[in-house]
């Protein structure tokens, strides 16, 4: 991707340095007492076609002439047949020249700027400092540039701005290397928005605005782009890489990927520039905080599920809006409770069990996970004990929570009748010593395979011949 960048602003420099091939022979024509075979050679290198050749002659005469009124023209010149040779080390080297010459000179400037961005494009920063100095004189130089005579104003206009252009990259780049965010995306703004061809540029300008905090969804848009410029440049690789970038951003922003390719496919159709209010075309996936906020904004707290009761109240410490979310519900809940002389029933999956002390999992997240999100605190000694992984109703007050993790904790708890049988199940040791006299029927199987009824679970279960217990009395 680095190559294809380095190829993309190659192009940009040879269009900007290209309009002064040949316009300098009418400067050098008005220079008062040239001498005329100065004149003379000086034209005939300025029209040799091959960029190398004139290169080399050109060198020649600024050597042979070293004090002739022509050497500026002749230094901008060179510069720029050395960058139509392809040689940009060289032009590089001219343009330190010319600055010594002429150290306002926007060209030489320019050239230089260019120059030492395609360095900081492939990781060297180590001469940083130095560009960004430059880019900055060439801004303030651009005002006082007068129209070298022979250039049309339109071309001149066009100069200006691709200078411009160029002194704006790296000073984006620079502040993006400074995590400016505001300087960064300003400066890459104006550079893609007077080339919107500029593949590194609007890359960049993406990377910028998706790395913002918050997130600035109008880079998925300059994302968007650049995947289009890249392709077009036939740089699949680049392209790909491109999308491995963004893709992930738009799923984790949106919550899902439906709509990235689409928009990839209306850039690609001609849109030059993101639309009007772009950023309220992509809607945000509400955070985990924010949708307990927004929970309790939209529904009455008590009217809500024993889930959503615990996913508000988990979130509880997350912001001063998800407090008070959180204060509305426990609220709605002790309401329910009419301050603890009512009981709420909740079905439930046991995790662990003492004859004192229940753990279960309310939520289905946390009964698939084996995860406890309840503490019941049991108002008499529970037996026999419920088996851990059995699914019953248990009746009583939720007293407190915890936000992390998650668990209520109930107190005057006891099972529900109809998970009276149930929680007898298998018989858990140690066995019951005790039993109450209440007549809830139990069939009791016994070690031999036979059946009898005893009158209430506990009461089968004491007999250690019975392996487990069900509901009702046997058939």
């Amino acid at each position: 991707m680095i190559a294809a960048l380095r190829r993309f602003a190659a192009l940009v420099m040879l269009a900007f340095l290209a309009v002064f091939v040949g316009a300098g022979g009418g400067v050098l024509a008005q220079v008062p007492g040239d001498p005329v075979a100065q004149q003379k050679a000086y034209d005939e290198i300025l029209a040799n076609p091959d960029a190398a050749k004139r290169a080399e002659a050109l060198d020649l005469f600024i050597a042979f002439y070293p004090n002739s009124p022509l050497i500026a023209g002749a230094h901008e010149q060179l510069m720029a047949s050395w960058q139509a040779a392809r040689e940009p080390a060289k032009a590089d080297a001219v343009a330190s020249k010319l600055l010594q010459i002429d150290p306002n000179n926007v060209r030489a400037l320019a050239n230089k700027v260019y120059f030492g961005r395609t360095r900081l494009a492939a990781g060297d920063l180590t001469g940083l400092a130095a560009v960004v100095a430059l880019a900055e004189r060439g801004l303030a130089a651009l005002p006082k540039w007068q129209k070298p005579d022979g250039v049309a104003a339109q071309d001149f206009t066009r100069l200006k701005l691709q200078a411009t252009a160029i002194f704006d990259s790296v000073l984006a780049f620079a502040a993006q290397q400074a995590k400016d965010v505001p300087k960064a995306r300003r400066f890459y703004l104006d550079s893609v928005t007077i080339d919107p061809g500029n593949l590194q540029d609007t890359y960049q300008l993406s990377i910028v605005l998706l790395g913002a905090t918050p997130l600035d969804p109008l880079g998925f848009w300059y994302a968007a782009r650049a995947i289009v410029l890249a392709r077009a440049a036939k740089n699949d690789q680049a392209a790909a890489s491109i999308d491995g970038y963004a893709r992930p951003r738009y799923r984790g922003y949106h919550g899902s990927e439906e709509g990235w390719d689409a928009l990839i496919a209306r850039v690609a159709d001609g849109q030059h520039v993101p639309p009007d209010n772009f950023a309220d075309t992509i809607s945000r996936a509400l955070t985990t905080a924010e949708a307990a906020v927004q929970a309790v904004a939209t529904h009455d707290p008590a009217t809500l599920s024993f889930a959503d009761w615990e996913f508000i109240l988990a979130q509880r410490d997350a912001s001063a809006a998800n407090k008070e979310a959180a204060e509305k519900v426990w609220k709605a809940i002790v309401d329910k409770q009419k301050g603890g002389e009512a009981r709420l029933k909740i079905s439930v999956k046991v995790i662990s069990a003492t004859p004192e002390r229940l753990t279960a999992a309310i939520t289905d997240e946390n009964q698939t996970a084996g995860t406890a999100d309840l503490d019941i605190a049991l108002a008499r000694p529970l037996a026999p004990l419920p088996s851990p992984g059995v699914k019953i109703a248990i009746i009583g007050v939720l007293g407190d929570y915890q936000p992390k993790p998650f668990l209520f904790h109930m107190t005057q708890a006891e099972l529900a009748d109809e998970s009276l049988p149930v929680a007898g199940g298998a018989c858990a040791s140690p066995r019951p010593q005790m039993c109450t006299q209440d007549f809830r029927p139990a069939c009791g199987l016994r070690r031999d395979g036979t059946r009898k009824t005893y009158s209430n679970a506990c009461s089968a279960c004491a007999d250690t011949n019975v392996e487990s217990q069900a509901a009702g009395a046997c058939p």
